[in-house]
């Protein structure tokens, strides 16, 4: 009688398993009881990569993360991400165990038994790990970027059971060139040469010789992820590695949450400080396109490159898939600006500064001149904050700003064209079902929609401006335009009676060629 009932038992729960088999896609099915392993799990792309496996390939076994300190500050690094995750599969968290490691040693510094374990069980890899710095000193930026992909490819070809292997790199890892295709770009340089002398290199005279070294690139980020993927091409040929080259990435589209991240992007920064006032110029041509891809649409297109290469690389070989929006959906920095100025408008913040109004041009001089406007008053609000012993965060943001802005200048004062057949390809190649649960598609990206809720996301999620104080906001902001425009005839008064009219009506010509009509003199 009980070897019935349990015979019973045993059959409903394997009739079971097979109805959820039988409902999961097909790249569903394949993760099931895979164990993972993920490097920079808790940066920006990796905390939504784990998202995204935990919540939608909820059949893997085990996720493990490399990370450098075992604390309990990696544990709410890891929560904050996830806290969607508590309603939908609140147990999801306990598939996630910690690895204590770091990217810049050998073996990733791993103890004898993580290694073991991470040898005997692993069956995917996505290697996300990497200094994202762009002024990174080089010798830092070789051990992590390098050295990291490195010791992740001597790891995984010991791993006895290795189905996939996903290297995140960068679309601008090849950013000298004028168009980058989905192919290998050898290196004239030896990454192994450059690997060995950063992990020798007491003195630190690679650093001292980064401008001889990096030549033409721009900066070392881009210059250490270039040589990590021509290593990845002299060493991974037997393996099933696809490498993924995303552009500018930024927050979710749709999932977990649209148009704003928990996490720090740099995109929503920008927003935050342009939507307050206190950014008023961008150093680049409106007309040109930039090229941005929401964090979820990057992240699904991990997922679904992990299981494609884990099938065809023994046909087809490596892989390389540009994870960009320049060929199928296109968005100019004037767009964007455009669709960010008209939500400003009408969803402004309470905590605005200054009136929101942003010059993009390639002109150094105009922009300098723009930011002349609100630069005094920036730095007396600082001055105030001094005298009376207050932290004003207004001149902090600005400073970072500008230095940001700078620092991407190699990115907005260029026109790039990355090629995505590739992807194209990979698209097409998949079921209704996979493309509904891991839409990588920049075809279906709104992007008025999605800068609405950047602008509402950041609003009340970074700023922690409640949506009850809209009228209030918008009252705040019409008194910050007329102060604007205030502040604009004071000045052309003053242009006026050191320089003449003649002067202004030169000046007014010239902004009008530069294509800057809404600034009134």
């Amino acid at each position: 009688m009980l070897g019935n009932v349990c015979s019973d038992y045993h059959l409903a729960v394997v009739n079971h398993w097979v109805y959820i088999k039988m409902s999961l896609t097909t790249i569903q099915q394949f993760y099931v009881n895979k164990t993972i392993l993920i490097t920079g799990g808790t940066g920006f792309i990796g905390g939504y990569l784990i998202e995204k496996l935990l919540r939608s390939c909820w059949g893997i076994k085990r996720v493990y993360v490399l990370f450098r300190s075992k604390s309990k500050s990696g544990e709410e690094s890891l929560k904050e991400v996830y806290k969607g995750l508590k309603e939908s599969n609140p147990d999801a968290l306990e598939k996630v165990s910690l690895i204590m490691g770091n990217l810049e040693l050998p073996n990733l510094g791993l103890t004898d038994d993580d290694l073991e374990r991470i040898i005997n069980e692993v069956n995917c890899v996505f290697h996300v790990g990497a200094t994202i710095k762009f002024m990174e000193k080089l010798r830092t930026a070789i051990l992590i970027n390098v050295g990291g992909t490195d010791s992740v490819i001597t790891i995984s070809k010991k791993m006895k059971n290795l189905q996939s292997f996903v290297h995140v790199s960068t679309a601008f890892s090849h950013c000298i060139r004028n168009v980058t295709e989905e192919m290998f770009y050898s290196s004239m340089m030896d990454g192994d040469a450059l690997l060995k002398r950063a992990r020798s290199d007491d003195n630190h005279s690679l650093n001292e010789a980064t401008s001889t070294i990096l030549g033409k690139w721009p900066n070392t980020y881009v210059f250490t992820k270039h040589i990590a993927e021509d290593l990845i091409r002299r060493k991974g040929s037997d393996m099933p590695i696809a490498i993924v080259r995303p552009s500018i990435v930024l927050a979710p589209y749709r999932e977990p949450e649209s148009g704003w991240s928990s996490k720090f992007d740099i995109n929503s920064l920008f927003v935050m400080s342009m939507n307050i006032g206190i950014t008023h110029s961008l150093r680049c041509d409106p007309r040109a396109i930039i090229d941005v891809v929401p964090v979820d649409l990057v992240v699904s297109q991990l997922i679904v490159a992990g299981w494609q290469i884990a099938r065809t690389w023994k046909a087809e070989g490596l892989q390389i898939f540009n994870c960009v929006s320049c060929q199928q959906n296109p968005v100019t920095w004037g767009q964007q600006e455009k669709w960010r100025n008209k939500f400003n408008s009408m969803i402004p913040s309470s905590k605005k500064v200054f009136h929101h109004f942003v010059v993009q041009n390639m002109n150094t001089v105009l922009l300098y001149f723009i930011d002349l406007i609100y630069l005094p008053l920036i730095y007396l609000m600082n001055l105030r904050g001094f005298l009376f012993g207050e932290t004003h965060i207004v001149f902090k943001i600005y400073k970072k700003m500008k230095f940001y802005c700078e620092l991407v200048e190699y990115v907005t004062l260029k026109q790039w064209d990355f090629k995505d057949s590739n992807t194209q390809i990979l698209w097409n190649s998949l079921e209704i079902e996979d493309k509904n649960v891991f839409n990588f598609n920049v075809k279906d990206i709104n992007w008025e929609n999605f800068y609405c809720n950047v602008v509402s996301g950041v609003r009340q999620n970074i700023l922690k401006d409640d949506m009850s104080s809209i009228e209030k906001a918008r009252t705040k902001a019409r008194l910050l335009k007329l102060f604007h425009y205030f502040m604009e005839k004071l000045r052309t008064a003053i242009l006026i009676n050191v320089g003449g009219t003649d002067s202004v009506i030169t000046i007014s010509k010239k902004m009008k060629n530069l294509q800057v009509s809404f600034l009134y003199f």
